[in-house]
């Protein structure tokens, strides 16, 4: 299992002002590289991956789009070492407008788990400053924060994760990239 994949708390940076894509470095509480994504601008259908570090040589996620250019498309989440399909995450688009909202899927397609705004996404919209609050909910468990750090340069997503937390690790990631990935095309 990736070093990533053990951890209660990282740290998610990119640039905040991105023209032609972005690159995600998913970082250690001292700064260490353990995972890494790099985005391509202008793309019709997603396809993102997670590597365990800038060599891209290791893939450990891969984030796919089901369909081109759609608001509320749906994402499917696989294990990219066995191709195990996770899950999926679906963009709640008409709740998103004011809040992001996504929906969280088991491997069966069965709603498990949200990931909220706790922030107003309209607001942070036209004033892109405003650090971005987000928690993931899942009923009879505490809450797994996601919370940006204001810096008009760099964008820095902190995820706390409370320890044995039964959401698995590799969706907990992959969603955090998408929404960050998103993030910054919205940006």
């Amino acid at each position: 299992m990736a070093q990533l994949f053990e951890m209660d708390r990282y740290l998610i940076r990119t640039k905040f002002w991105r023209i032609f894509g972005g690159a995600f470095f998913f970082e250690d509480v001292q700064g260490n590289v353990v995972a890494y994504s790099k985005q391509k601008r202008f793309k019709l259908r997603e396809d993102i991956i997670l590597y365990s570090d800038e060599s891209c040589t290791e893939a450990l996620v891969r984030i796919k789009a089901r369909s081109i250019m759609d608001l509320a498309t749906t994402y499917d989440i696989v294990d990219a070492q066995t191709g195990i399909h996770l899950g999926s995450a679906k963009r709640n688009f008409m709740k998103s407008l004011f809040k992001d909202s996504w929906t969280i899927n088991d491997a069966d397609g069965n709603p498990y788990a949200q990931l909220i705004e706790d922030s107003i996404a309209i607001v942070r919209r036209f004033i892109p400053l405003i650090p971005a609050k987000y928690h993931f909910e899942i009923a009879g468990y505490p809450d797994i924060l996601m919370q940006q750090q204001f810096n008009p340069f760099i964008r820095r997503t902190d995820i706390m994760i409370p320890p044995g937390h039964p959401l698995d690790r590799r969706v907990i990631a992959a969603v955090a990239l998408l929404g960050s990935a998103i993030e910054g095309r919205q940006g």
